[in-house]
């Protein structure tokens, strides 16, 4: 009977944490609505300009903490998902992103840029700040956009920011029917990033 009764109430804590995640995830995407349309921000890249890397962007990340791999791949995934998001006009005309030759897989913990993990040192372990020089085509709006990312997403871990990606569409669409734990290397729908969180 104690057991029993322990389940349920496991079930009931578990049900209670799923809704404040959802709250705050909700509350994080709304704040960040908010700030997009008061700044009236839409950022393009004209053409000739420098096109940025997911190093580059990375990297504008890593000057703000020391960090887990893990935290970096999350905030550059809401970087290159948001910045599809609100920088094109429909999900079949992708034409506006983030950075160049840049895909993220749906791996058991969340979003990640194969190139970038395989840059880095130590899988999810930290990740030293970084002191080096920005790319100077990151400035104005794309400066503004970079850092509201941060500042929506940077407060969070690394962990939190899995269980935010976890329950998204685009990673859930690209695991399909795999176990939890299972591998996988497919790759995250740009139609989806764009879909899902234009629905926001």
């Amino acid at each position: 009977m104690l057991k029993i009764d322990f389940c349920k109430e496991r079930g009931k804590n578990l049900t209670l944490i799923k809704k404040i995640v959802q709250y705050f995830k909700n509350l994080c995407y709304y704040v960040f609505r908010i700030k997009v349309h008061k700044s009236s921000l839409v950022v393009n890249m004209e053409k000739g300009e420098m096109k940025l890397t997911v190093f580059d962007v990375a990297n504008f990340f890593r000057t703000k903490e020391v960090m887990s791999n893990k935290k970096l791949q999350k905030l550059v995934y809401y970087a290159y998902a948001w910045y599809i998001a609100l920088n094109n006009d429909e999900k079949d005309n992708i034409q506006n992103k983030l950075c160049e030759n840049t895909t993220f897989e749906a791996w058991v913990h969340g979003p990640v840029c194969r190139t970038l993990y395989n840059f880095m040192p130590s899988n999810y372990g930290i990740i030293d700040r970084y002191d080096g020089k920005i790319n100077p085509t990151i400035s104005g709006e794309i400066e503004d956009f970079l850092n509201m990312i941060y500042k929506t997403f940077g407060k969070y871990t690394g962990y939190e920011l899995e269980t935010m990606t976890h329950a998204e569409s685009p990673w859930i669409n690209a695991r399909g029917n795999r176990a939890p734990s299972e591998p996988s290397n497919n790759l995250i729908s740009e139609e989806d990033m764009f879909v899902y969180y234009n629905s926001l």
